[in-house]
């Protein structure tokens, strides 16, 4: 599957998701996609900027611990105007990539994030 159409997918999962970003490894930004009529909260520099920290973050997070506590399924930050959450994603060919979303304030993003994004990635995983 695409990059683009990774996101695409994901996207178009619950309307609630204002924004969905695809970054690799190293924390370049990939693809972003917003919902359709949207205007977004920071510039295309500020994602890149917070999409680099993310993945430092998570990586910082999941640390040396992953033999003690698991691997890490994802991170959520609750903010004032919208909630922030980054997935790790290994392809099929075990290449590295963190899925960056946002989703409305005043959404249900829990059962979103667990029921249909990790759903989606999981189906979907021989495909990515």
């Amino acid at each position: 599957m695409e990059h683009k159409e990774l996101c695409s997918r994901i996207l178009a999962l619950d309307g609630s998701i204002r924004f969905v970003g695809l970054v690799d490894h190293l924390g370049s930004l990939l693809v972003t996609m917003y919902r359709q009529g949207l205007t977004p909260l920071a510039s295309t520099d500020e994602t890149a900027k917070y999409a680099s920290q993310a993945i430092f973050m998570t990586g910082t997070l999941a640390g040396g611990l992953n033999s003690k506590v698991g691997r890490l399924q994802y991170v959520v930050g609750k903010f004032d105007n919208l909630v922030r959450a980054t997935i790790p994603v290994l392809s099929g060919s075990y290449d590295k990539f963190y899925l960056i979303l946002s989703f409305e304030v005043d959404s249900d993003y829990l059962p979103i994030i667990e029921g249909k994004v990790l759903g989606f990635l999981q189906e979907n995983r021989a495909f990515l």
